[in-house]
This record gives structure tokens, C-alpha cells and sequence, in this order.
């Protein structure tokens, strides 16, 4: 099963409503980020470690229609996964 976590050397605060985040692994070119709900709901369900997907789908539920639920995850891990801030891992 696909597991989902916020990377390493990733620094943040927030809610389910707003995230503000900065990768700090990249030094002097670190660039601040805001995550906006809906996707900051699914964030922080990321906040206390990986996260199985279909965990990830229920959490999704709360905050899109049903039948956007897919979708909507695959977007977020396809979006913040391409930033390098949320990354895949094996439980």
C-alpha cells in the first residue's frame, strides 16, 4: 500500500484551513510556500508521519465531493510531490 509523507527538512505551521511551509534543504534558495484548503486539510493529516493513501481518501472526504475524492488526492501528491515537499515512502 502507497504511503505518503511530508519530506525531511521540510519546516511548517498550520491548519486544516492554511499551511505555510519552506524546504529547507535548499539553503539561500529556500522560497516560503502557502498551501491553501482544501489540499492544506490533507497536509496536515501528513503532520504526524506517513500516511497510507487510502487514510489519505477519508481524510479527502471531509473536504471534496465524493466522487472527487481519487482525484483529488492524486492531485495533491502529484502537485506537492512535484516540489519535492511530500514524498512517497514503503511502510
Amino acid at each position: 500500500m502507497t504511503h505518503w509523507r511530508i519530506a525531511p527538512g521540510v519546516a511548517w505551521v498550520g491548519d486544516a484551513h492554511r499551511v505555510a511551509l519552506v524546504d529547507t534543504r535548499r539553503g539561500a534558495q529556500a522560497v516560503p510556500m502557502h498551501v491553501q484548503a482544501p489540499f492544506a486539510a490533507l497536509w496536515t493529516a501528513l503532520g504526524d508521519g506517513p500516511v497510507a493513501q487510502a487514510d489519505l481518501e477519508v481524510a479527502a472526504a471531509g473536504v471534496v465531493d465524493e466522487g472527487e475524492v481519487v482525484a483529488f488526492v492524486a492531485s495533491f501528491v502529484e502537485s506537492l510531490g512535484g516540489l519535492g515537499v511530500v514524498e512517497e515512502v514503503t511502510p
